[in-house]
């Protein structure tokens, strides 16, 4: 049986994920289209082995502009009565 090429590009609109690295790794999947399909797997495979790392990577300490002034209001914080 035949493959048959998308008829718009894939993916039609990247969506950024707000993550630089992320976005990089999801790069890989720009040239995936022109490939055969058996190749697909190896792809998606080093692609989630990729993401999974990232996951598992320990955020940088965020900026001190960027962290809370002092601690959270009282009150209910879990949605439930007090």
């Amino acid at each position: 049986m035949p493959e048959s090429q998308p008829s718009t590009p894939w993916p039609q609109s990247p969506v950024s994920t707000d993550d630089e690295a992320v976005d990089s790794l999801l790069d890989a999947l720009g040239p995936l289209p022109a490939q055969p399909v058996a190749a697909h797997a190896a792809v998606y495979r080093e692609l989630h082995d990729a993401l999974l790392t990232e996951l598992n990577t320990e955020p940088a300490a965020p900026s001190p502009a960027a962290a809370p002034k002092g601690p959270p209001a009282p009150g209910n914080h879990l949605g439930t009565a007090d």
